[in-house]
């Protein structure tokens, strides 16, 4: 059944207005964590079957652990940023591919795939599988270790990540580390989800502008690719994989039920479930986001290492 034509007009005009809006909201400095200095990144044009993805990447600091490990490649994670599929930030997580580079000793390859209502599912996980396809091909030239390779994510960037991993499995084309998942969310079926909180972020009109912008054709929303839930091979894909979810986040719940689901499967799964936290964290909140920072980093030192 095609979508509503009304609620698409209204995704188109909703999406359009966040695109303006949101990336106006700079990340506090405060959430910035890193100990050691680290260049201005890199901007590279990488090519994708829907174009060229610009990226920024990031070198670690030479006596970050990972980098002065002696091993002489160094380790590489992708990391992808949140938005609901619709807005196009990158730099809005600067402080986390700064905290990998400083902190782990990894580069960081931060991307800016396109979104929503410009394009359409699947282009953003397919980008995104590519650009992991051109960091293990690029890697010999650049001095990366293709055999070291994670891949990290927030909120939509988390469901970005978890796809790098399903399009990775079926052809053993790329071998992934380890995944870092902050706030994922796993399934655009549904828009009902809920909260203990009062007026939750990821609210049901947030979650139907997401889905309804992105993935128009309701169709498409139980794909495996669209929705990892739906994915019954799903923990075969997935290297060891952290985990963290809040409280009070509408999504938390399904976040959950993946780190439970994949434990049950054999996956090694760290997760953390942050009490009284949201999707996400408010500036007086500045301690939960650098334990989470804490957390990526040591996930990563582990088995980048």
């Amino acid at each position: 059944m095609a979508a509503n034509p009304q609620r698409r007009v209204a995704a188109w005009v909703g999406a359009h207005a966040a695109q303006r809006v949101l990336p106006l909201v700079a990340a506090p400095p405060r959430f910035r964590l890193a100990s050691r200095r680290i260049a201005e990144p890199e901007c590279a044009d990488v090519p994708t079957r829907h174009g060229k993805v610009k990226c920024l990447i990031y070198r670690p600091n030479p006596e970050a652990p990972l980098a002065r490990s002696g091993v002489g490649r160094l380790p590489v994670d992708l990391h992808l940023h949140g938005g609901a599929f619709i807005v196009r930030h990158p730099r809005h997580e600067e402080y986390i591919a700064e905290y990998i580079a400083s902190e782990v000793g990894a580069v960081v390859v931060l991307a800016d795939y396109a979104t929503a209502p410009q394009i359409q599912y699947p282009v953003a996980e397919e980008q995104c599988f590519d650009i992991a396809r051109w960091i293990r091909t690029a890697a010999g030239e650049r001095g990366w270790d293709a055999a070291r390779m994670s891949v990290s994510g927030a909120s939509a960037g988390a469901k970005l990540a978890i796809n790098v991993c399903q399009q990775a499995h079926p052809g053993r084309e790329i071998r992934l580390r380890a995944a870092a998942l902050a706030f994922p969310v796993l399934d655009l079926s549904r828009a009902d989800r809920t909260s203990a909180k009062k007026y939750p972020r990821i609210s049901r009109p947030v979650q139907r502008l997401a889905i309804d912008a992105y993935v128009a054709d309701p169709r498409a929303r139980s794909q495996p690719l669209a929705s990892p839930v739906f994915d019954a091979s799903l923990a075969d894909a997935m290297p060891p994989t952290l985990i963290i979810t809040g409280e009070l986040d509408t999504l938390g719940p399904e976040g959950d039920r993946l780190a439970h689901d994949l434990t049950g499967r054999g996956v090694a799964v760290t997760h953390h479930r942050l009490p009284s936290i949201d999707h996400g964290f408010t500036r007086s909140q500045a301690s939960s986001a650098h334990a989470v920072l804490r957390m990526i980093g040591s996930h990563l030192m582990t088995n980048l290492a």
